[in-house]
């Protein structure tokens, strides 16, 4: 029993101790194959911090080919709620499509707000010549029919990072199908692109200022309207998650074998004296 707990634990340990606090996933995609995509997705700079992905992608030569470059970014987004996803959806196949690709889980965040995929934007439309859009779900869309470059910045309404369940889960597949139709329409326009779509570190909704009209109201509402502490704070961590699974699987029952061990001990010696035994013939022998 000892030794499956232990195998299961160690099997556990690789996801335990990757999701940490202060990452997020970080996906890209290109249409064509990419030279700068390849290159940074092949390099060791995929084991740092977002900000240095950011600059090895923006700085690579070869990120100017693409007619247009598409930043998504979503605040408090989480390797769990891709993978909540549909495999039909648009993302997954555009993922699995795609000549080059870039797919990191749990990506460190140097800043606790900045997306450096975001605040690098405007460097890369002045380096490439491209037009600069940005864009939301209480925009519209409005790209250049004379078809020249472009860096498209969407932005994503928050996953709240007390929200989980049904509600987040509803709320991903929602705001996904929206990218997926805004995508579409990029898609249209330009046949060679790239998109980047990148999460960043949750921000408190109550810091936010309410937007007057969105697509997604069941996002952006009060969190101290929901109550309950679970809605508002994450109790099972992964390091209280290690503890508990060592705890059950590991140190009881080395403690309940331990005291059935001692409690099976049985002294060979007697204190009862033996039938028929007389101290006066003892003695007088």
């Amino acid at each position: 029993m000892a030794s499956r707990a232990l195998t299961l634990l160690l099997a556990l340990l690789p996801a335990a101790a990757s999701a940490y606090p202060n990452t997020h996933p970080v996906l890209a995609w290109s249409s064509r194959s990419s030279k700068a995509l390849s290159s940074v997705a092949a390099s060791d700079v995929v084991k740092t911090g977002s900000h240095a992905i950011a600059e090895a992608l923006y700085n690579h030569d070869a990120i100017c080919e693409h007619d247009a470059v598409v930043i998504v970014e979503h605040s408090g987004l989480h390797a769990s709620d891709l993978r909540s996803l549909s495999p039909s959806c648009h993302m997954a196949k555009a993922l699995s499509g795609a000549p080059s690709t870039l797919q990191l889980s749990y990506v460190e965040s140097g800043d606790r707000t900045a997306n450096p995929f975001v605040d690098m934007a405007g460097v890369l439309s002045r380096r490439c010549g491209s037009r600069a859009v940005s864009h939301s779900p209480s925009s519209d869309l409005a790209l250049d029919a004379e078809r020249v470059k472009h860096v498209v910045s969407i932005s994503l309404p928050p996953l709240e990072d007390g929200e989980t369940g049904s509600s987040r889960k509803s709320a991903m597949a929602s705001q996904e199908s929206w990218l997926s139709s805004e995508l579409a329409k990029i898609e249209e326009v330009f046949s060679n692109y790239l998109v980047i779509y990148s999460g960043s570190p949750g921000v408190s909704l109550h810091a936010r200022q309410p937007s007057s009209s969105t697509t997604f109201d069941s996002v952006q509402a009060d969190p101290s309207s929901k109550g309950g502490i679970l809605k508002r704070y994450q109790l099972l961590t992964p390091g209280l998650i290690l503890v508990l699974l060592i705890s059950l699987f590991i140190l009881i029952p080395i403690i309940f074998v331990g005291v059935s061990a001692l409690s099976s001990i049985q002294s060979p010696l007697s204190n009862e004296i033996p039938k028929g035994f007389s101290a006066e013939e003892k003695k007088n022998q």
